[in-house]
């Protein structure tokens, strides 16, 4: 039956509603549209039986005044014939009122049309009887002339008191019928739509119970086998598929390792997980314990302002946070996602939580053991060059020294004169001399150049790369800032060095023709050098992480070690080295004569 009725967004079923609210039904659901199609129904059966009723008795009415006219046109036709001299054309008026008083109706005589006188001549027992308005009733017969001809006829007319008292009764029975019918039709409807209304909100009733305690599974015992019962049946089941899930996912989720807790707007959990338990300084505990109650305070502060934070476009967040439990200090590192209804308020939220602890401890060291590590190899390399200053001086001062008094003292043996073999392995000692004498040099200032602290950085590089071009027959370009200020000490080691070794790197791997170093700087004390060759290119697969050769590693150490920044690159034209600085502590003073 349910499924014949309208939908209540159709427009049949917007009607329905509309006239069960005029007949004062209050629900509104599908049984409600029902009574009222039900009502419809019986009304239109009613209404239909009502008028067949009303046919077949006013019918019946009809034939028995009818009936009733024929006999009295035939009385009357009898009187007038046992009168002295039969019926005389026309009658006597006398005759004719004094039957019509006898038989309280109106009795006439009248002369007849030839079609009067066939239709009554066809008439059963030569009487014509007929209806009028207002539910008289007219009999005529025929009436001979002198000649034996019909040439009249006599009509009585009038109402009968039993049709009258008939037809009132009929109307006063039916009218009542009606009404009766109507009323108990509505009373039936108004009970109907009560119990239906009672049984729905016993059945929402229940259903709001269970919401409210928010028991699993749902237990609603709804008697009866209507559709309202199968509808809590149906619930009951859904419950007990909602509990198996809520069982399995539990499951699931009591084997994470991670601690997950969901919370609703007003900072109650509705769901935790035992690893929860863990984080919190005391057990969730109740139905809807209070975040507050179970974090710390700093925690619950850091989550609060998080999720403040989240809107509708980024829900979610990831942070590494500390958390204090009975004097334990644990790293986490949490998730933390919003939830929002479908206008966009936010209505709760999810955090998620992992023991990150070793790792951070690890992280902790390894930034130590980094730290260290820098710090080692900034002593080295400090080491390194010191010990090349010292080298460079022990090599000026006192290897080219004796150097030198070898050679004054192969001049003084030359002045002595003597054979042409003597004299000639005294020359070829002295150039040897100055030789050896002259590379020194030149390995002193390669060490430690003394020109680099007097003269500054530009005038350095500019001197190694004359003496690099005659050395290696590869020239090198310079676009150096002449009047640029002068760094500290350090830096200009740093990029001496990085120029030495770039250059050195250019001469034995880059098959290179040509090189090309710029050093831009600025007053307010920013720079970068760039250093680049037209060779062949790093190999494909390099990395400068993963080299094992020194000399690069070593560049970008000093530049990180000063705060700056290193950056190489490769293509099939060649490669560019590139470092520089945007600190303003790298200016220094000239040096002092």
């Amino acid at each position: 039956m349910i499924r014949f009725v309208p939908e209540a967004d159709s427009f049949s079923g917007r009607f329905l509603l509309r006239l069960g609210h005029l007949l004062g039904l209050r629900s509104e659901t599908v049984y409600s549209r029902a009574i009222v199609l039900l009502a419809l129904l019986f009304l239109a059966v009613g209404v239909l039986l009502a008028a067949i009723v009303w046919y077949v008795l006013f019918r019946q009415l009809d034939l028995a005044n009818e009936g009733e006219a024929r006999m009295e046109a035939l009385k009357i036709e009898e009187f007038l014939e046992t009168r002295p001299g039969g019926i005389q054309f026309p009658p006597d008026e006398e005759a004719l009122e004094e039957a019509g008083r006898f038989l309280d109706r109106q009795i006439i005589f009248r002369e007849l049309s030839p079609e009067r006188v066939s239709l009554l001549s066809a008439s059963p027992g030569g009487v014509l009887v007929e209806k009028l308005p207002h539910g008289v009733a007219s009999a005529a017969f025929l009436v001979p002339n002198l000649a034996g001809a019909f040439a009249g006829e006599v009509v009585v007319s009038g109402v009968r008191p039993f049709y009258a008292t008939g037809v009132i009764i009929a109307r006063v029975v039916l009218v009542s019928l009606a009404l009766g019918v109507g009323l108990m039709l509505l009373l039936i409807l108004l009970v109907l739509d009560r119990t239906i209304l009672k049984r729905i909100r016993s059945l929402a009733d229940k259903v709001e119970r269970e919401k409210e305690f928010e028991r699993l599974p749902v237990k609603l015992d709804f008697l009866g086998d209507d559709e309202l019962a199968q509808l809590s049946h149906s619930i009951e089941e859904l419950a007990r598929l909602v509990r198996a899930g809520e069982r399995e996912f539990r499951n699931v989720v009591e084997d994470q390792i991670e601690s997950i807790c969901r919370f609703n707007a007003e900072w109650q959990i509705t769901f935790s997980n035992r690893v929860f338990a863990l984080i919190c300084a005391e057990p969730p505990e109740g139905r809807r314990p209070s975040l507050e109650r179970c974090l710390d305070q700093e925690t619950v502060r850091l989550i609060q302002k998080t999720l403040m934070d989240l809107d509708g476009v980024s829900p979610s967040t990831n942070f590494t946070h500390l958390v204090s439990n009975s004097g334990e200090e644990v790293w986490y590192r949490s998730t933390l996602r919003a939830i929002f209804d479908e206008q966009g308020l936010r209505k709760g939220g999810q955090w998620v939580a992992v023991d990150v602890t070793s790792e951070v401890v690890s992280h902790r060291k390894l930034v130590e053991s980094q730290r260290q590590l820098r710090l080692l190899s900034s002593r080295l390399l400090h080491s390194q060059d010191e010990e090349r200053r010292r080298i460079a001086r022990e090599l000026h001062d006192s290897t080219a020294q004796n150097l030198s008094a070898l050679e004054m003292n192969m001049a003084v043996l030359e002045s002595f004169g003597g054979d042409a073999n003597t004299l000639k392995l005294v020359a070829d000692t002295r150039a040897i001399s100055q030789q050896v004498c002259q590379e020194l040099r030149n390995i002193s200032y390669l060490l430690h150049p003394p020109l680099l602290e007097e003269q500054g950085l530009v005038f350095a590089i500019r001197w190694f790369a004359d003496g690099y071009t005659k050395r290696n027959g590869i020239p090198v370009f310079l676009r150096l800032s002449e009047d640029s200020p002068r760094m500290n000490l350090d830096w200009e080691i740093a990029l001496f060095r990085v120029v030495q070794e770039g250059l050195t790197n250019i001469y034995r791997h880059a098959e290179a023709t040509k090189a090309w170093i710029t050093l831009r700087a600025s007053q307010g004390g920013e720079f970068s050098l760039e250093i680049k060759d037209n060779g062949e290119g790093l190999p494909e697969n390099f990395s400068l992480i993963g080299s094992t050769g020194v000399g690069l590693a070593g560049m970008r150490e000093r530049i990180n070690q000063l705060g700056g920044l290193f950056e190489i690159s490769s293509s099939p034209y060649g490669v560019r080295l590139t470092c520089w600085s945007q600190n303003e502590d790298n200016r220094s003073a000239p040096a002092a004569d």
